[in-house]
């Protein structure tokens, strides 16, 4: 069934889990609280994950990370050679 879920045409852009088929994220954040009546975001500790695997007590990052650009390794250093 998860196959079959998976296999469903989606729109462009639109995350789906690569485990479970799941399309619903959930942001886990730390330290909210109200201000004013209105909730005060804190600090957001995990984001873009699949709900349905958290629940399973799985973390699946929805959002791939962004590529890193590859520097080229720095030239070593020689040892000076020795005079005599």
């Amino acid at each position: 069934m998860v196959e079959r879920l998976k296999d469903i045409a989606r729109p462009d852009g639109m995350l789906q889990c690569s485990r479970c088929g799941g399309r619903d994220t959930l942001m886990i954040r730390n330290g909210d609280r109200i201000v004013g009546g209105k909730i005060k975001a804190g600090t957001v500790i995990e984001k873009g994950i699949c709900a349905h695997c958290w629940k399973r007590g799985i973390i699946v990052d929805l959002i791939p990370p962004k590529p890193r650009i590859v520097k080229e390794p720095k030239p070593r250093r020689t040892k000076p050679k020795l005079v005599k």
